[in-house]
């Protein structure tokens, strides 16, 4: 298998904000996490129980989750979850499978996840930060998330989001257009397919 470098996976990465039909590739993507990762990104080994919980949380709560996936041309490699605390204030969590960690992808879905936020008009997004992940303090660092301590070796990083330009206005209304227009033609598919011969 050919080893690629950092700006050979980049090239190669789409991050897509999806919806609640792609939560069962989530659970897997989750559950497949080894025990590092998962201590990562939920601060203990969580156990495949509470992320059915979690998956059933976001079926009885969809607009209180938002998904984001990267991928490469036939793989999702990554995802990014952002899921409403309350009125104010966003949790904000990215897990990257461990073949691709280090490439640049976290960084890819937390761009795209706080320029949704910040069209959407959240006042405040913020991630748990343990304090051996190192990555995760350096990425919340890079998009202006101010750390603080808290108490078991944890930070929280938050950022109050600011007001969107109207150039991020116009880019981020094409990107959800654009996810409209790709459902709508994934409808239309399965109805062609209904509809034909057996």
């Amino acid at each position: 298998r050919r080893v690629l470098v950092r700006s050979d996976i980049i090239d190669m990465i789409t991050i897509n904000h999806t919806n609640i039909y792609k939560i069962a590739d989530y659970s897997r993507h989750l559950k497949n996490l080894p025990t590092e990762d998962r201590f990562s990104r939920f601060g203990f080994n969580i156990p495949d129980s509470s992320i059915d919980q979690l998956i059933l949380n976001m079926c009885y709560h969809p607009k209180d989750h938002e998904l984001w996936y990267a991928r490469t041309d036939d793989t999702r490699v990554g995802w990014g979850h952002l899921v409403k605390n309350n009125e104010d204030s966003w949790e904000l969590a990215v897990s990257v499978d461990r073949e691709y960690q280090r490439q640049g992808i976290g960084d890819m879905l937390i761009k795209e996840m706080l320029a949704w936020a910040k069209v959407h008009h959240i006042p405040e997004v913020y991630m748990h930060c343990i304090e051996e992940n190192r990555v995760i303090q350096h990425l919340a660092k890079k998009h202006e998330l101010k750390t603080r301590e808290r108490s078991y070796g944890e930070r929280t990083a938050a950022l109050e989001v600011p007001d969107p330009t109207l150039t991020e206005v116009s880019i981020q209304k094409m990107k959800e257009q654009n996810e409209i227009i790709r459902e709508i033609g994934k409808l239309q598919n399965k109805l062609t397919t209904l509809w034909l011969p057996i």
